[in-house]
């Protein structure tokens, strides 16, 4: 058996351990075939919106359980809109949907929630009351289990993990990671195979925001993008490993709620 030793050093509150002792040893290490992997039948029942929008979430026309996606798009694209949408129809159904909120406050998401009743019945956490505490804030909520989690947005999260334990976007994103990772397989009270939705901003140049690490190791990128000079919006995936279907969703924001509208050809819009 060999030990090693990682230290981690920083200065400001909160303190993290100054040295962790990591044991490895061989004989935990396991190579698999397919045939030997086992899960429960509900990994492979999509969760539906009833929208138009389950045609392109997957193959099976729906949200998969254990699937972490970034849903990407500009200021005022729609994006946070059409996600908490999903989630007030799958909290009608009786899934247990949570969205996490970095940006906005209670006064904030109150306002919204006016705007658009039907977001009232989605249970939420405001991250702007947990600063200090962050990590065991997110880790005890996500062990509580869920459907699906939303997050809005990723990288306000790990820019909060990075103030509070002082340490680097790489090793934020990797604790981020390793938790989706671990409710995706449902390990939690709950034994749910937790689906993430995390939401993300893009450059003005319309580049992502965000490392090489985020776009590869989740399993869906999704683009939200508003029609220019008009009121259309549109969603599609640039990867998705749950659907074949290469199609573009158009949709609207009404006074009071998402209206999807039709398919679209091609996947070539103006931001």
């Amino acid at each position: 058996m060999k030990n090693l030793t990682i230290e981690k050093r920083g200065k400001g509150r909160p303190k993290m351990n100054q040295a962790e002792v990591v044991t490895f040893d061989p004989k935990e290490v396991k190579i698999v075939t397919g045939g030997e992997l086992k899960f429960a039948d509900s990994l492979f029942q999509p969760m539906k919106t009833d929208t138009v929008f389950d045609t392109i979430l997957s193959t099976n026309g729906g949200l998969m359980p254990a699937t972490n996606m970034i849903i990407c798009g500009g200021p005022g694209s729609g994006k946070s809109t059409i996600v908490l949408d999903a989630l007030s129809r799958l909290a009608k159904k009786g899934k247990k949907v949570l969205f996490v909120s970095g940006e906005m406050d209670e006064i904030g998401h109150y306002k919204y929630c006016r705007r658009m009743p039907q977001f009232k019945n989605v249970k939420t956490l405001f991250l702007k009351n947990y600063t200090t505490t962050i990590k065991q804030t997110i880790e005890h909520v996500f062990d509580m289990g869920w459907d699906v989690v939303a997050i809005d947005s990723i990288a306000e999260v790990i820019e909060m993990y990075k103030d509070t334990y002082k340490t680097t976007e790489s090793a934020a994103e990797l604790w981020l990671l390793d938790l989706q990772t671990k409710h995706k397989k449902g390990d939690n009270k709950g034994t749910k195979y937790t689906a993430f939705v995390n939401i993300q901003q893009v450059t003005k140049a319309g580049d992502f925001a965000g490392s090489n690490r985020l776009k590869h190791m989740t399993d869906a990128m999704c683009h939200v993008t508003r029609i220019k000079d008009s009121t259309d919006r549109k969603v599609h995936f640039s990867k998705n490993r749950d659907c074949d279907t290469d199609s573009a969703i158009m949709f609207r924001i009404g006074l009071n709620q998402v209206e999807y509208s039709y398919e679209a050809v091609g996947n070539d819009s103006e931001e």
